[in-house]
């Protein structure tokens, strides 16, 4: 027996939530901390239990607050963990290029990104570009778990971009070798 999915209901506005679309399954997500709830969280008691212990000070405001935060929301971007996002594409692919360059060079320190990059690229567009300039480049991030981060999810696409090239041949072969690491420790490739 499979669970009941609810529906959202214009009305749940008012308890400050609005309707989140992931593949087949919908949720509620507030729109002032961005929370989303499971889809039997879409209840009108259990949103405004969310409201009144969550939110208290605005348990008491009208509707036409709760859609004014709603237009705001739907401004800003949504991945697909459903995890609130305030940075620009730009930025983040910049994060990513940079990531990628850092893992081509083989350094162990991922740090190196918030330590040596990121001040350099400062500075070189201070003087080059203006403040300005260096202020919209001052969002990337670069830090130690970032650019950790980005790199296992490209290791992980280039992964599933194999695997995937794999499923949909025919026919593929296997060719196996014996190399060393750099520890000098004997590997099968």
């Amino acid at each position: 027996m499979s669970a009941k999915k609810r529906k959202y209901l214009d009305e749940y506005i008012r308890f400050g939530f609005v309707s989140l679309q992931k593949g087949d399954t919908e949720g509620p997500q507030c729109v002032i901390c961005y929370k989303t709830l499971s889809n039997d969280g879409m209840r009108p008691s259990r949103l405004e239990r969310h409201l009144r212990t969550t939110h208290p000070a605005l348990a008491d405001k009208p509707k036409a607050f709760f859609e004014t935060k709603r237009h705001s929301l739907r401004q800003v971007k949504l991945d697909g963990s459903w995890a609130f996002r305030q940075q620009t594409s730009k930025v983040v692919e910049a994060s990513y290029e940079i990531a990628m360059l850092i893992a081509k060079s083989k350094k162990k320190s991922h740090n190196i990104g918030e330590f040596l990059i990121k001040p350099s690229i400062l500075r070189a567009a201070e003087l080059v570009l203006g403040k300005d300039s260096a202020n919209k480049l001052s969002q990337i991030s670069l830090s130690n778990d970032t650019v950790k981060g980005r790199i296992d999810e490209l290791s992980q696409d280039i992964k599933d971009q194999i695997l995937d090239q794999v499923r949909d041949s025919p026919v593929f072969a296997l060719q196996c070798d014996e190399t060393t690491d750099i520890a000098e420790c004997s590997q099968l490739l």
